[in-house]
């Protein structure tokens, strides 16, 4: 009769056994001796689901640095958003402070200046055109400042060049990354990304400092 070990409850098959129960025994063996293996990383993981308390160990170490990291909230690893950066449809971002939530993009585009507030309701989305504006005429624009048009065009658009705005809107280029005139501003073209609220983020916190 088969047997588990105490720590990682691996079978041991006995001689007795049916041949087919002990092959599915030492499958499942080898499998939990590789979930339990270390792994080794040159950053905090940004892809994957990640369980609680699972720790990563960095290839690179240094006197005050750290040995590694550990997951202390079971989810979803992901980069942190970054500002005028191209996201595609299913890019998936952590907050940059890490709210506990992770984001799914399903409206691919630019992300804008600074961080959007992130809605943490289940699936709502979030526009990343934060801090904008409708166009208006004869305005002083400030650099960065971003602003929509007054027919939305699912773009929006980033002052390059500070000036006073047209007393007409301008007709609005619409291909990311060309800019539209507008008396003596000029707009930056990006399409606006949209994000989902898609459930968990993990969590990774450094452990072991070295002396």
């Amino acid at each position: 009769m088969s047997t588990t070990t105490s720590n990682l409850g691996l079978v041991k098959p006995e001689l007795a056994d049916h041949i087919h129960q002990s092959i599915a025994s030492l499958a499942n063996n080898f499998q939990k001796l590789d979930d339990a293996s270390d792994i080794y990383v040159n950053e905090i993981p940004t892809s994957g689901m990640w369980s609680k308390k699972q720790r990563v160990y960095y290839n690179d170490v240094n006197i005050g640095g750290y040995i590694g990291a550990v997951n202390i909230r079971a989810g979803q690893a992901a980069p942190k958003w970054q500002s005028i950066h191209a996201y595609n449809i299913g890019d998936k971002v952590l907050t940059t402070t890490n709210n506990g939530h992770y984001y799914e993009c399903i409206q691919s585009g630019y992300s804008a200046p600074y961080e959007p507030i992130w809605l943490v309701a289940a699936l709502t989305t979030t526009e990343d055109t934060r801090d904008r504006t409708t166009w208006a005429p004869s305005t002083f624009y400030e650099l960065n400042e971003i602003i929509v048009p007054s027919v939305p065009n699912d773009r929006f658009y980033v002052c390059t060049v500070s000036g006073t705005s047209g007393e007409s809107e301008p007709q609005w280029v619409t291909t990311d990354g060309i800019a539209t005139s507008d008396s003596g501003v000029v707009w930056m073209t990006y399409r606006i990304v949209k994000w989902k609220e898609s459930g968990v983020s993990a969590n990774f916190r450094p452990f072991g400092k070295i002396e």
